[in-house]
């Protein structure tokens, strides 16, 4: 018995715990480590034995940090002397006396009592065998009913054989070898009501070997069938699993698939329908179409309602965008980047613009190419409400880990102080005198919040030439959820 406080983990309130031993050193410290334990969980112990030996265990006690004081005004460990009973025992009178610490301990507030009975030799001899066994029962029966806990030590060098076998089949646990095992003698074999021959109570003691036998087999295949049945019910709830996982998967492939459809949707409806409701418009006012106008402006109410739903899934559009985590796959951003400058070159709704693309080869990475492509668009729209100029340079650098974007605008002028005022303020907010800080950061939020997603940083440069830079830096692997934290990445 090393006599550490984790000796007792499995001990709970009612157990009576025998505790056999062959050297003093370590029964004081088994015995300390089992008070201690009582104490870490707030209860009062009682120490039944001498003098000398209670000094011992409270060495021990104090080297484990065990706190005496208790509750306010009163003391957590009681002693009581085996030498004050003067070499007389009364077995009815100690259980009185057991019983009355109990209900003293309850009434002050602790959470529990432990019993230390650890008495020299000379009053174990006051107790024959019959004695010490109903002492023992007796024992038990107050700590369930009490819900106090209890040790019983005894010495292997001084004690008799058939002193010890009592000892071990009265106690329904012990402690062997440091660990707390549950006995497997408990709970003893009853007395036979009457014994006319000496060969009658050999064969009881032998029924009852047989019967403990039959019993822990029992016991024995019960827990294996508990151990197979909770094998068969974890390999149950594993195939659950995965096909719970299964479900979930096609479910999230089903909802990404319909939030693409979506943005696609709004992609193909974006690009007709403005030059189409300009055509109406004009074949309206043309004096050669009278006779149709009113079959035009039927029609050009109908395309005012299409295209209130686009304006609608747009705006779907751009919420999924932000909001969903969509499946990164392996990309060469120059190719997105390319692909995006076409696209934008080609939508009619915005002013011709010439891009030139530099990029020292190929940089690959994991990104969504739906929210590279929407970057690209929403950096380029915004340039170009701001008024900044047609010419655009697209410089792709790779930094290992990430990859810099940097997309430069010449502005179209160079704006003075006779036109704004004030020339560096003029060339921070753009063309623009009515622009600010503000407005460009309203302007950018769609942006900001799509290099977020992707784990990147958004800045923008000005410079006295009239250049004006959006700079990206977007690692190569896009973070599995977005940072929960938005991050300050304006450099004006």
């Amino acid at each position: 018995m090393n006599g550490a406080q984790n000796d007792f983990p499995s001990l709970k309130r009612g157990d009576h715990v025998c505790l056999p031993y062959s050297d003093e050193r370590q029964s004081h410290a088994a015995v300390a480590a089992f008070m201690y334990d009582g104490l870490i969980r707030g209860e009062r112990c009682f120490y039944w034995g001498q003098r000398p030996r209670y000094a011992l265990v409270l060495q021990h006690l104090r080297a484990l940090g065990g706190a005496l004081t208790g509750l306010p005004g009163r003391t957590s460990v009681l002693f009581a002397d085996t030498d004050v009973l003067h070499r007389s025992f009364d077995r009815a009178e100690q259980a009185t006396a057991i019983r009355n610490v109990i209900h003293e301990t309850q009434s002050q507030g602790y959470s529990g009592l432990r019993v230390v009975g650890h008495p020299d030799e000379q009053t174990r001899s006051l107790l024959d065998e019959e004695q010490l066994a109903a002492f023992e029962n007796n024992l038990t029966a107050i700590f369930e009913e009490g819900q106090a806990t209890g040790l019983c030590a005894f010495n292997q060098k001084l004690a008799t054989p058939a002193y010890l076998e009592v000892a071990l089949t009265n106690h329904p646990a012990t402690i062997v070898a440091g660990r707390l095992c549950q006995s497997p003698l408990w709970p003893p074999p009853e007395r036979p009501p009457a014994q006319p021959a000496a060969n009658d109570g050999l064969k009881h003691t032998w029924m009852w070997m047989l019967s403990s036998l039959l019993q822990n087999a029992q016991n024995q295949q019960l827990s294996e069938a508990q151990s197979a049945a909770l094998i068969v019910e974890g390999a149950r709830l594993d195939k659950r699993e995965k096909e719970s996982r299964h479900h979930i998967e096609v479910l999230r492939r089903a909802v990404e698939a319909r939030d693409r459809l979506i943005l696609t949707a709004t992609r193909w409806l974006a690009r007709p329908l403005p030059p189409m409701c300009d055509h109406l418009e004009n074949l309206a006012g043309d004096q050669q179409f009278d006779q149709y106008r009113d079959a035009i402006r039927t029609c050009g109410e109908h395309l005012a309602a299409v295209r209130r739903l686009s304006h609608g899934l747009e705006e779907i559009s751009s919420f999924l965008q932000l909001q969903v985590v969509l499946r990164p796959e392996k990309l060469d951003i120059v190719d997105v980047a390319n692909a995006a400058i076409a696209e934008i070159q080609d939508d009619p709704t915005l002013a011709p613009i010439e891009v030139e693309v530099e990029s020292a080869g190929r940089i690959s990475g994991m990104w969504d190419r739906l929210r590279l492509t929407r970057l690209f668009h929403s950096l380029v729209r915004t340039a170009r409400e701001q008024g900044y100029g047609t010419s655009l340079l697209l410089r792709l650098e790779d930094k290992d880990h990430a990859v810099r974007i940097c997309l430069e605008f010449r502005l179209s002028h160079v704006p003075t102080l006779s036109e704004s005022g004030e020339h560096e303020r003029s060339l921070a907010y753009g063309p623009y005198s009515e622009s600010d800080y503000e407005r460009l950061a309203v302007q950018l939020w769609s942006s900001r919040e799509l290099v977020r997603i992707m784990g990147g940083t958004l800045g923008v440069s000005t410079w006295a030439d009239a250049r004006v830079a959006f700079i990206l830096d977007l690692p190569k692997a896009s973070p599995s959820t977005p940072p929960s934290e938005p991050r300050d990445a304006y450099d004006y």
